[in-house]
């Protein structure tokens, strides 16, 4: 008698039975190619045992756990002693009061999270029984499992998890809606509100809110099932921003917070306006955060100068930007203001006040430095002191118009080029515009040149005085 050869055949990394003359091997099962689903559609997956042991024979998706088979489940699994596991992960929103029902001939058990819910694990042939149980369902993310056996017989199988929905035994209030997002219309001036769909399994309905920027007021603008709606309002100039909210209402009638409140702005805004002053080109550099609104079309940009012994804003120019170059500046210490507005693609403009505001996001008080020296020359005396040379600097000009803050006298021995400064001193308005210093100097017989300038709170200095000259006494 010859015995048989034996040959197992790899196919795809896992071993599978081959047939050689009238001698059957079994090898280990393939495993079933993953699957995923859809969101909140179970994943089924058939076993060729009770105990959920080894590979699954078939993995797919089923929506609803609902079955009644007379014979084999699918190829490859017996008509008796199978399993079939059915588990999903969903998003319970706030969670709450739920039933879990089940209904099945042979084994059933029911799992929330890992943790047994219902226990019906008996052979019972043909005959069918059920079991339901209320429970609370945790706020978020949750996993279900339904773990299914046949031993003989007829293989059905029922399962089914809903909310409670009266308010007597559902006090728990519907999380607020969320991706709440706003389109507003330029040509028919209202706006359309849209918001992601809720997480519970129990809304009833939404409604959506709105308030005017400024008030606390809120105003029901509708109760809808859709996830969008349209305001009938029409904002009369396209200038009146308005914020929006919806809140969720479940079948129990508990009402959720309101979403985040969303403005809408119909005309977009400049937020913050920053500027900086180059002194070595005297221009003045604007910057302000893009707007990315789809009805924003320009910015125009204004500086507020004096126009016939008035100041006005003074239109600069246009530009779909966030930044501009004014022509040069003159660096005068004085305080430049700039505005900017923007105009959305209706061709309204922001509102454009003639005065200044200091609290305004789009308006900008940008201090220039002071470049301009005092424009007159002090007058210096000499004279003799108890130790050397009295020098005395003095202005004349009118006091409105005085933008110096101090002297400077220098003082240098005749023949030699170096200037020394002798004082250097702020000068006192009430006491009039004029510094005297004693000089000490030895009584050698040599003459001493001084000269005076005024300087103001930025550094500018004026021209100088005239030279004057004094020669002590010889030792």
């Amino acid at each position: 008698m010859h015995l048989k050869s034996l040959v197992v055949a790899r196919t795809g990394g896992a071993m599978s039975a081959v047939v050689l003359g009238s001698l059957l091997v079994s090898a280990p099962q393939a495993a079933a190619a993953d699957v995923t689903c859809s969101t909140n559609v179970y994943k089924r997956t058939f076993y060729k045992n009770t105990s959920f042991s080894g590979s699954p024979v078939k993995t797919d998706c089923d929506s609803a756990i609902s079955q009644s088979w007379s014979g084999r489940p699918v190829s490859g699994v017996p008509s008796n002693n199978f399993g079939v596991r059915w588990s999903v992960t969903r998003d319970f929103g706030s969670g709450g009061p739920f039933t879990f029902a089940a209904s099945a001939t042979d084994g059933v058990r029911v799992y929330l999270d890992g943790v047994r819910k219902i226990d019906l694990w008996k052979g019972t042939g043909d005959t069918a029984r059920s079991k339901s149980v209320n429970l609370t369902v945790p706020s978020g993310k949750h996993t279900l499992r339904v773990d299914y056996v046949n031993w003989t017989g007829a293989a059905k199988v029922k399962y089914s998890y809903t909310p409670r929905t009266s308010a007597k035994y559902d006090r728990t209030k519907p999380l607020a809606p969320t991706g709440v997002k706003t389109a507003y219309d330029t040509t028919s001036r209202r706006t359309t509100v849209s918001w992601s769909a809720g997480k519970e399994m129990d809304l009833a309905n939404y409604s959506l809110y709105r308030r005017p920027v400024g008030s606390s007021t809120w105003t029901r603008v509708t109760t809808t099932t859709a996830r969008n709606h349209t305001d009938p309002l029409v904002n009369p100039d396209d200038r009146t921003p308005y914020y929006y909210e919806v809140r969720a209402k479940d079948k129990a009638g508990n009402t959720s917070s309101g979403s985040t409140d969303t403005v809408v702005r119909p005309l977009p805004v400049v937020t913050s306006l920053t500027g900086t002053y180059d002194k070595s080109t005297g221009k003045v550099s604007l910057k302000w955060p893009l707007n990315t609104e789809p009805h924003f079309d320009r910015y125009t940009v204004l500086s507020n100068d004096k126009v016939n012994g008035s100041y006005v804003w003074v239109p600069l120019g246009t530009t779909k930007g966030s930044t501009w170059t004014t022509a040069p500046v003159t660096a005068d210490g004085e305080t430049r203001h700039y505005r900017v507005l923007v105009t959305n693609d209706g061709g309204t403009t922001t509102y454009n006040p003639g005065w200044l505001d200091a609290t305004a996001t789009n308006e900008l008080w940008l201090d220039v430095p002071d470049g301009i020296a005092p424009a007159y020359a002090p007058e210096l005396a000499l004279g003799s002191c108890a130790s050397g040379i009295q020098a005395t600097a003095t202005d004349y000009t009118p006091a409105p118009i005085r933008d110096f803050s101090g002297f400077a006298i220098e003082r240098r021995t005749s023949g030699t080029d170096i200037w020394s400064v002798v004082l250097h001193k702020g000068y006192d308005p009430r006491l009039g515009a004029k510094v005297s210093v004693c000089d000490p100097l030895p009584a050698d017989g040599r003459t001493h040149e001084y000269r005076a300038r005024t300087y103001d709170a930025a550094g500018n200095y004026s021209p100088y005085s005239e030279t004057r000259a004094m020669t002590m006494p010889a030792g």
